[in-house]
């Protein structure tokens, strides 16, 4: 199986490649934003068309919650738009898509876990730019998994 993962000097694009590096059989291709920019709509096709991966995993993003509020152009064309051109990209080639969400599509205010059908209603522009994310993955990529994660911790950070 072949695996294109984005973001990968991140924490989450650096544990991927932990673990894909143990799977036999598997190859994959991690990229940063100097190797590929996800907001390049060809270089993105580009990519996927010359690497052919089985599968693509966006683990970049722009994750600076606070400094978001300020610099809501940037936070939205990588959480929002980003997302939206790999997962049509994905789609073309007939290949999933796996994009990491986060918990900030809610309001906070929930008393228990919150589960996958419930209402969304971010707080943020972090949260409304990786709710948009989702929706252009959901709209534009029959196969794909989106992951809503609360917390990333590893050796990495």
């Amino acid at each position: 199986m072949k695996w294109l993962i984005t973001g990968c000097n991140g924490q989450l694009g650096s544990c991927l490649q932990d673990k894909l590096k143990l799977r036999q059989g598997d190859d994959f291709r991690a990229l940063d934003s100097d190797l590929l920019d996800i907001t390049d709509e060809l270089a993105v096709k580009a990519e996927i068309t010359s690497y052919k991966p089985d599968v693509v995993i966006n683990a970049a993003a722009y994750t600076a919650v606070d400094k978001a509020e300020s610099e809501e152009e940037i936070a939205t064309r990588v959480n929002a738009h980003a997302p939206g051109i790999l997962a049509r990209a994905c789609e073309e080639a007939g290949i999933w898509f796996v994009h990491v969400s986060t918990d900030y599509v809610f309001d906070g205010n929930a008393t228990v876990a919150y589960r996958e059908e419930d209402p969304v209603s971010p707080c943020s522009v972090y949260g409304s730019s990786k709710l948009k994310g989702e929706e252009f993955v959901s709209e534009s990529c029959r196969r794909h998994l989106i992951v809503r994660t609360a917390w990333v911790f590893s050796e990495y950070g």
